[in-house]
Order: structure tokens, then sequence, then C-alpha cells
């Protein structure tokens, strides 16, 4: 993994601790995380996803898989042929990012990238719903 930027490391931190609290003073972190969502620029989204990997705390599952149905679908809709192997690395060495992984669902997602998405996600052992629907 290359070094993350201070700036989305921090994004990365208070985003986490919004969804966790609700806490009005974080939801600027929230806005950015969705500007970022839908304007990208895609590396910082990818970027993004890092360094909520490694973080030092578990987040909770509801904030992995709000997560997962935001930065880390929208990151494989708006341009998963380019992050799609980097994504299976990081889920490979990782277990944050395999469970995050497993709450993604189809949306616009390229079907060639859906298709490697799904083989890794069967191979999950502890998937955020329990069970691995696709």
């Amino acid at each position: 993994m290359q070094p993350i930027d201070p700036a989305i490391s921090e994004l990365a931190k208070t985003y986490v601790a919004y969804l966790q609290s609700d806490d009005k003073a974080l939801r600027w972190a929230s806005r950015d995380v969705v500007d970022l969502c839908i304007k990208g620029p895609w590396e910082r989204l990818w970027q993004l996803v890092q360094a909520i990997v490694a973080l030092p705390e578990e987040p909770e599952p509801e904030a992995l898989a709000t997560i997962a149905a935001g930065p880390l679908e929208d990151l494989l809709a708006n341009a998963g042929p380019d992050y799609i192997a980097a994504i299976e690395d990081l889920a490979r060495s990782n277990a944050r990012a395999a469970r995050m992984l497993t709450g993604v669902w189809p949306s616009t997602i390229h079907p060639a990238v859906w298709q490697r998405v799904v083989t890794f996600c069967r191979t999950v052992p502890d998937p955020l719903d329990g069970v691995y629907r696709y």
C-alpha cells in the first residue's frame, strides 16, 4: 500500500466516527465522502478506502456496511476496471477489506468487475450479512 495523504487519513477516521455516532459536528466528513463518491477523483476515493482499512480500531458492522455500499461500491461502479485488481489484493491480505467487499451490491458495476467481486466474496468466511447472497 502506498503512503496515504494525511488529509485522507483524517477524513477516514472522522467519517467512521460520524457513522458510529451521528455527531452533527462530524457531518462535514460525510459530505466530503459523498462528494468524492460522486465526483472523484477516484484515486482519492481509493485512498479513502485504504485509509479506512488501515484504521487501528475495527469499525462497527453497520459502519462497514455503509462504507461498502457507499465509497467502495461507488469506486467499483465508477472506476472498477482500473481498481478491481488492487481491491482484490487488499481484500486478500486484510479481513476488514474482505468483509467490506461482501457488502457491495451490483448497482452499475461493470459485469466483468462484478463477477470478480462475486468470485472473491464467495471465499470470505465472515461476510457482513452473515451469508453472502450472490
